[in-house]
């Protein structure tokens, strides 16, 4: 058998026999690492996702908290020649306490990670994945926690994992379009961040990837356009210099996330009559 052979037999075995190990109950959350079969059987990528079931009312933390918490820490322990890329984290809810807003989830949320297969595992060899999981969950309390997860690969199969992953994706942002257009005007107490799309957007909420860019509890005025819309974001009283790109997802109204990187520029100076 030729090592191309070899290969796409070790990763098929791989993808035929994924499962998640048991789940930890932790405070207010069950959570549990799963794995997914569904990837083509020519990748040296698999899915891992982190999978929080949370109870009801508590909440953990996106990427970008907002106004306050921490988002989830994931330390991998890997086998030789494994490795990790970054969390693919999906679109968050805008959680509003008063004067101030957060960025994270409720219910329950995947947090999905891709892991590399190296081109030499063996077919039929066992690879024991660890993870130390760290997270900060909330209601009126904060609480923070943690849990040491494993998965065994192969295991067995898991049919409820195919459905939690299949969901999971839905929720992770796509990159803009190409035929999209993003850019932003730097006015002085606002950022005015303008979409082209070919279409007028009716309905659509900026989440910002950077914090302290832009006030996150405050209102977000849409203007449709013929071509898309206009989005007025006021300014953080924390931001402190100019920025050159504004970074975001852009949420339309049926729920579908757009990766944003709007360079921005100055608003042009108003000429004052004597």
């Amino acid at each position: 058998m030729s090592s191309s052979l070899r290969l796409l037999a070790a990763i098929c075995l791989f993808l035929g026999s994924l499962n998640a190990a048991e789940p930890v109950q932790a405070h207010h959350a069950r959570v549990e690492v799963l794995a997914d079969k569904s990837a083509a059987a020519n990748s040296h990528e698999l899915w891992l996702g982190v999978h929080f079931s949370l109870e009801k009312d508590w909440h953990i933390y996106w990427a970008n908290p907002g106004d306050s918490g921490l988002p989830p820490v994931l330390k991998w322990e890997l086998p030789p020649g494994f490795s990790t890329g970054e969390i693919q984290w999906p679109r968050p809810e805008k959680l509003k306490r008063s004067t101030l807003a957060d960025y994270g989830y409720q219910d329950d949320a995947v947090l999905l990670v891709p892991l590399h297969v190296p081109a030499g595992s063996k077919s039929g060899s066992n690879a024991d994945i660890g993870l130390q999981a760290k997270w900060l969950i909330c209601r009126e309390i904060c609480i923070a926690d943690h849990a040491d997860l494993h998965l065994s690969l192969p295991a067995q199969s898991d049919p409820k994992a195919a459905a939690i992953f299949a969901e999971a994706k839905k929720r992770v942002p796509r990159p803009l379009p190409r035929s999209w257009k993003a850019s932003a005007t730097s006015e002085k107490d606002d950022f005015v961040l303008s979409i082209q799309s070919g279409k007028s957007i009716s309905a659509a909420e900026f989440y910002p990837l950077t914090p302290e860019q832009i006030e996150n509890a405050a209102g977000q005025p849409l203007q449709t356009t013929p071509q898309g819309a206009k989005i007025t974001l006021k300014k953080s009283d924390q931001l402190l210099k100019p920025i050159q790109v504004l970074k975001g997802l852009l949420v339309l109204g049926d729920g579908q996330a757009y990766v944003v990187q709007a360079p921005v520029t100055s608003a042009p100076k108003k000429m004052h009559n004597d």
